[in-house]
């Protein structure tokens, strides 16, 4: 909810303070006219009166206001440290523009002071009036009426100041919680009495409002402690009660508190009906007539003041539509599988027009000790068939399977739990060079019939079916030596079971569930020739590396003495027999051969090989 900080309405009021004055002014003319009418010379317009702590002085401002009587004469200012007097004489005012007077010292009288102006024109017969009695005091805060919702918007009510010297209100929200209030607008006008909330939303939340007055030199009032609130109300259908429960909070800071709280209901649109009342002990009230299953039920609360039973604030209007439980005639999951970013997605049908109010998927790993991981509100509209995917990165399909169940909650609370579904997990490792060994358990869903299996390996160009199996085997070797040209040595295998699902609402479908994705790193294999010749068939030296897709290669020749003839970073470049440029000498030379495998293993290979010629 977006507050308004008071420094910009200042910013406001300050842009609109000329204008305003110059319509007071014409207004003012206006009376002046119909008082000369009735033998009265008019006073001026005392607005404000401030003291200055630094130099000890209080300066007044007021608006002159025209005679057309007669011609002007003087303004006497009179002042008092009583309001009922006596008042002192303080001085005379000869110029008729003049709008202000600073009294000199006054503030180090140490207390309030009261002042008010009599004026005098040249109009023989006339009587003149004195001028508002106006205090160094601030203005008195107003009496908060009421705040009450209407039409959605929180408007609230008051008294006006009694100081004569109010110019406007400042409204601000309040914050029970620290006792401090926020600034949200400024009303001008010292008899305005009521104020519209545009900002605050009173239909998600409870609302507290508080007031403080302000004259036109700004000083302003204490804000009213007592603050106001809204009422905000709530209300559902207990379907399985057959009634409709409302709830509100309290409204409080009436002089005398609130006399009752009334439920007010309309059904279907039709004009609202009062359907029942409760102390201030309850917040709380249900009904159980009036409305049938599908109807429209709007509600609100009305509070009652107790010292003055015409002053009611009422709360923001909730609607619903009223409910009978319906529970649900079947709940099954059809389906549980993992997808190839390594989670569980599994789907389920329910009853959509059951009565439900959330359903909650729980997870296990032994079918015994179920964990809730989520739980939604089933809210219009209702799918027969739903998704899920669960995404949690605790989930490990290729470690174990896990079991799945979907519970249905209604508005009764009454409980509908699911079959429970298993998913299929494949293990499996590098039993020996070229073979990879595989198992995995079955795929379980009550009312499925599993058909058939079929084993998948990706070796690089996608997903092959490599095996159909019966169902009942579930475990197989796999023999890579047909890869031995594939330099990468990384398998990836999955498991696909078939499965007739034949549901008792009369569902029927063949569908496949899959495993986790089992990918296998080969451990790299080395050929290293013991023996070359330069001027031969077999002219350079260096490793055949298979399944290995080596990084940060090195390979190093070195002489009988120690020193290093030859060195390649290249797995594709060998050493040709040359030292330096120049054809090498027959014998043994010792070679180092670095690097790290696909699987991050370090490899290290040391020997010697025979250059012939």
């Amino acid at each position: 909810m977006q507050r308004n900080t008071f420094p910009f309405n200042l910013i406001i009021a300050a842009a609109f303070m000329k204008s305003t004055r110059a319509l007071l002014a014409f207004v003012f003319v206006a009376f002046a006219m119909c008082f000369c009418a009735a033998q009265n010379i008019l006073p001026p317009d005392l607005q404000c009166v401030k003291k200055d702590a630094a130099n000890n002085n209080v300066t007044l401002e007021w608006t002159n206001i025209a005679n057309p009587c007669g011609p002007f004469v003087s303004y006497t200012i009179y002042y008092s440290t009583s309001l009922s007097g006596p008042y002192n004489q303080l001085a005379v005012i000869t110029t008729a523009a003049q709008t202000s007077y600073v009294h000199t010292g006054g503030a180090s009288l140490g207390q309030t002071l009261y002042y008010y102006i009599v004026p005098d024109f040249n109009c023989p017969g006339f009587t003149p009036l004195n001028s508002d009695t106006v205090s160094t005091d601030p203005p008195l805060p107003p009496q908060i009426v009421n705040v009450t919702v209407v039409n959605g918007q929180s408007v609230i009510n008051w008294i006006p100041s009694t100081s004569p010297q109010t110019h406007g209100y400042v409204i601000y929200y309040y914050l029970p919680s620290n006792q401090t209030a926020i600034a949200l607008d400024t009303v001008f006008g010292g008899s305005s009495n009521t104020y519209t909330d545009l900002v605050g939303d009173p239909t998600i939340e409870p609302l507290e409002y508080t007031i403080s007055a302000f004259d036109s030199c700004w000083t302003f009032s204490s804000f009213v402690t007592k603050y106001h609130n809204t009422i905000w109300t709530t209300a559902n259908s207990v379907a399985c009660k057959n009634e409709i429960s409302v709830a509100w909070n309290s409204y409080i800071n009436w002089p005398q508190g609130v006399k009752e709280y009334q439920i007010w209901s309309s059904v279907n649109g039709a004009p609202y009906q009062q359907v029942g009342s409760v102390d201030t002990t309850n917040l709380v009230y249900s009904y159980t007539t009036g409305f049938s299953d599908g109807d429209s039920v709007c509600v609100y609360v009305r509070a009652v003041s107790a010292a003055d039973t015409n002053i009611t604030s009422s709360s923001n209007v909730t609607c619903l539509i009223a409910t009978v439980v319906k529970t649900p005639d079947y709940n099954f999951i059809t389906n549980a599988t993992v997808n190839l970013q390594n989670q569980i997605e599994f789907t389920w049908m329910i009853d959509s027009t059951a009565a439900l109010i959330y359903q909650r998927i729980d997870r296990s790993v032994n079918n015994n000790s179920y964990t809730p991981i989520n739980q939604f509100a089933t809210t219009p509209p209702v799918y027969e068939f739903n998704t899920y995917i669960d995404s949690s990165g605790a989930v490990l399909p290729q470690k174990n399977p896990y079991y799945y169940q979907v519970t249905l909650f209604d508005s009764c609370q009454n409980l509908y739990p699911s079959p429970f579904v298993k998913t299929i997990c494949l293990k499996g490792e590098l039993y020996d060079y070229y073979l990879a060994d595989m198992k995995w358990n079955d795929f379980e869903l009550e009312h499925a019939t599993l058909l058939r299996q079929r084993l998948y390996r990706n070796s690089g160009a996608g997903y092959q079916v490599i095996q159909t199996l019966n169902i009942g085997v579930n475990e197989y070797a796999d023999t890579l030596k047909q890869f031995l040209n594939d330099k990468d040595g990384i398998f990836c295998y999955r498991i696909e079971q078939e499965y007739d699902l034949n549901l008792p609402n009369g569902y029927r479908d063949t569908l496949s569930s899959w495993s986790n994705e089992l990918c296998i790193v080969h451990r790299p294999i080395i050929y290293i020739p013991n023996a070359f010749a330069p001027y031969g068939k077999n002219n350079i030296f260096k490793p055949t590396i298979i399944y290995g897709n080596p990084k940060a290669y090195t390979l190093q020749i070195y002489n009988r003495w120690g020193g290093l003839v030859f060195t390649s970073n290249d797995p594709e470049t060998g050493w040709d027999g040359t030292d330096h440029g120049k054809p090498a000498d027959m014998g043994g030379y010792a070679y180092l051969i670095q690097f790290t495998a696909e699987d991050g293993v370090k490899v290290e290979r040391k020997g010697m090989v025979l250059l012939v010629k």
